[in-house]
Order: structure tokens, then C-alpha cells, then sequence
């Protein structure tokens, strides 16, 4: 593994340096030539590369940047990061790169056990994210029966669940929650009435948080997986068959550094930090020393399954940018899924961030399942202020809403709003 990722390594920051005038520049900014990176231990010589250059690199050379190292019609797909603010990032592909990244991913879908006497549905748009494009062709590359199921709408596809032996089921963890919702209003137990024995899911962390995991598995009568990714670097994840609990991550299409939060020096087995890829396959944008923003925990154990690759404990644990401090206490959306989704009670959720009196507070709006009776409302309240207040360390208060009256997602999910006018971390 150690020679293929230096192979790899050592030609990319070549290529990069020769064809991207983005690179070119970082290098020399940096007093950097491709000789002077002789292994992979040279690595911390390079600058990061951060979304934000990305984005300013576009907006001053549109529409593709100056980070492109191959002539247009080299390219093959076009796709585009999910931004939440701003104009998003548009990623150019060879040939060769669109292989590379359905490949890593059918890797993926291997390790959960998707074999080619499946039939898959990807449930989403087939709009310009990559995700499920990437898994569609990746179940394909495996040679599985795919159902194009994008321009059906909720309904539809549970219909064509119930009519059809569809046995595996790709979408965000989000969309698949709610699915098994609007089939239950309809007296659908598509555990029972659907023939779906593995789910898979990316664009959000939620298959790796086990009350979402355990939620999506009664829904489903399956088994739920976890596959990680980034626009931007690859389907660089997966949960395998073992349900150890470790995400494996496909190091010889993307070198994997974790780095100490304060001071970007590497973590050892069982260290959290911030995990930065180098992409090792991608020609026509590649990417050195990618500050993901995703936290992650690096596995101090081996899994089960025997596999060797770099792993961490429990996927993305969650994002910097997403990161809060309320009254000295920092809090990730994700913690607060991860408690919330405890309580069989609870359909969706939103956390608002609001200041009162000049104090931070969170406030959990809860949207109950309709078949709980209203006068359960004040005490299922209080058992999750009680376990919130345990979990994070703080207070928070819980407001129990009218029955789906909170949004619904099929891409991913935005369940954290921050309402303060001024932010101060």
C-alpha cells in the first residue's frame, strides 16, 4: 500500500505543478519544486487547499478556475458541491477520474455485501450532485439490475418498492426516514412488504449514528450502511458487512491525514482531529492537502472483517463549520441527532440557536409520529431536556411541534439553525 500511494503521490504533485497554474502558483508561493517532495513523509512541506480558494479561484476565473490541469475536452462530467451559501464549487472529471471515483465507491458497496443479483434504486434527483450518480454507476460496475427511480416522486417509489424485487436501497439517511414515514401513514410496513435488505447512505453522517442507523434498519427490515464522501475527493468511505462500527477509508485514492485541531500535527491511533486528503487519482482538478472540515476519530483497532485499510471509529463525527459554542461549551448537530433519535416518539427534528437576554440557548423543536396522544407531550419533553442536558453538557429547552410540521429532505438535510444576529464562534 505504502508503494502505491508514493507512486501515486509523488505523480500527482508533478502533474499538479505543470498543469495547474492554481498549484504552480502555491508552490512557488511556497519556495516548492516536485523535487523537492521525495515520499509521502515530505507531505507536511505542502500548503493546505482549502473550499474557500476553490470557490475564490472560480469567481476570479470562471467559470472553471485556474486549478483545472486539462484542457476542457479532456473532460467528461461536470458535477457540483451541495453549498449551503454562495455560489458552489463546479468539479471537472476525465474519463479516467469519473472511473477512478465509481470504482472506489463500488468498492464500497462490495464491502456491504451489494453483489450482482441485486436490483438497486437510487432514491434522488439525478441532479448535479455526485453521490448517487457515482452510485449508480458503481452498483452497475458490479453488474446489479439498477432502477433509474429519479424523476419519481415519494409515492412512486414506494410503490415501486412494494411491486417490484428491489433488494437494495441508496439515498440520503434523511430521505430514507422519511419514506418509511409517508409509507406508514398509508398503513405500509415496508419492513414487512418490501423485499430491501441493505440500505446504503451518504451526503450526511447519519447511517454511522446508531439510533438513526437502528431507526432506518426497523423501517427497512435491512441492514444500514454508512459511505462517506466528498465532491471533491472521492467516495472515500465505507461501513463493511462486519457493522464493527469503523469506517474504512479507500487510501490508495485518497491519502488520509488527521490533524490535531489546534495545531495540524498528525494524531495517532484513537486521536480525534480534522481529516485533510490528498487525492491520488483525479487528473483534471486534483486536490493536495484538502481540508475536508470533517472530525473524525482514528481507529485504534482492527475489524473483524480483516481488512487493512485506514479506518476511523464511527465515520464523520462531525464539521467544523458546523461547530457551536453555547455558554463555553461547544456542540455539534450531530450529538444532538444522536440523542434525540433515542426516543421511538420522535419523527424529525429542528435545533435553532437563538440568544435571550443576551444568554446563548438551544431550542429542540420535536415533531412527534401522529400516533402519539398530545397529553404525552409535556412528559416526552422533559425525559429529553433531562437527556440533552446530560449529553451536552448544557441546558436546552424542547418544544413539542404539531405532527409533520417540520421540513422534510430527500438531499440533505439542514436541521440546525442559527438565529443569533451576532455570532461569536
Amino acid at each position: 500500500m505504502r508503494g502505491i500511494q508514493t507512486s501515486k503521490f509523488l505523480a500527482q504533485i508533478r502533474h499538479a505543478y505543470e498543469n495547474s497554474p492554481f498549484y504552480r502558483r502555491k508552490f512557488d508561493e511556497a519556495r516548492l519544486k516536485p523535487g523537492d517532495i521525495r515520499s509521502l513523509d515530505d507531505i507536511t512541506l505542502l500548503p493546505f487547499t482549502t473550499k474557500d480558494e476553490l470557490k475564490d479561484d472560480q469567481a476570479e476565473h470562471p467559470p472553471w478556475g485556474r486549478i483545472l490541469a486539462v484542457p476542457t475536452q479532456e473532460c467528461l462530467r461536470i458535477h457540483s458541491t451541495s453549498a449551503t451559501t454562495g455560489r458552489p464549487v463546479m468539479y471537472l472529471d476525465t474519463p479516467e477520474d469519473w472511473r477512478g471515483f465509481y470504482r472506489s465507491y463500488a468498492r464500497g458497496l462490495y464491502g456491504m455485501g451489494i453483489r450482482k443479483s441485486d436490483m438497486v434504486m437510487c432514491a434522488f434527483s439525478y441532479g448535479p450532485w455526485i453521490g448517487f450518480w457515482s452510485g449508480f454507476f458503481a452498483a452497475q460496475e458490479l453488474g446489479c439490475l439498477m432502477f433509474p427511480a429519479g424523476g419519481l416522486t415519494t409515492e412512486q417509489r414506494i410503490d415501486a418498492l412494494l411491486a417490484y424485487p428491489i433488494t437494495v436501497l441508496g439515498c440520503t439517511p434523511s430521505y430514507a426516514l422519511y419514506m418509511a414515514e409517508e409509507a406508514r401513514k398509508k398503513g405500509i410496513d415496508l419492513a414487512k412488504q418490501s423485499k430491501i435488505r441493505i440500505t446504503w447512505h451518504t451526503g450526511e453522517p447519519g447511517a454511522s449514528i446508531p439510533a438513526t442507523k437502528e431507526k432506518i434498519e426497523q423501517a427497512f427490515g435491512a441492514k444500514c450502511y454508512d459511505l462517506p464522501g466528498l465532491t471533491e475527493i472521492a467516495a472515500w468511505g465505507f461501513s463493511c458487512t462486519a457493522h464493527s462500527g469503523l469506517v474504512h477509508v479507500h487510501e490508495d485514492y485518497c491519502y488520509p491525514e488527521v490533524l490535531e485541531l489546534q495545531t495540524d500535527q498528525p494524531v495517532g491511533p484513537g486521536g480525534r482531529g480534522e481529516l485533510v486528503f490528498t487525492s491520488l487519482y483525479r487528473k483534471a482538478m486534483p486536490l493536495i492537502r484538502y481540508r475536508t472540515r470533517d472530525v473524525v476519530k482514528v481507529a485504534d483497532r482492527a475489524c473483524p472483517c480483516g481488512r487493512t485499510l485506514f479506518s476511523v471509529e464511527g465515520g464523520v463525527l462531525g464539521r467544523l463549520d458546523d461547530m457551536k459554542k453555547i455558554r463555553g461549551v461547544i456542540v455539534y448537530p450531530r450529538r444532538i441527532e444522536e440523542i434525540v433519535r433515542t426516543f421511538p416518539e420522535m419523527s424529525e427534528f429542528m435545533a435553532l440557536l437563538r440568544r435571550e437576554k443576551g444568554l446563548d440557548e438551544i431550542l429542540v423543536q420535536i415533531d412527534p409520529y401522529p400516533d402519539i396522544p398530545k397529553d404525552r407531550y409535556p412528559e416526552l419533553a422533559l425525559r429529553m431536556e433531562s437527556e440533552l442536558r446530560v449529553g451536552l453538557g448544557i441546558r436546552v429547552g424542547v418544544e413539542i411541534v404539531q405532527p409533520g410540521s417540520l421540513p422534510r429532505w430527500d438531499h440533505k438535510a439542514k436541521r440546525f439553525r442559527d438565529e443569533r444576529e451576532e455570532v461569536p464562534f
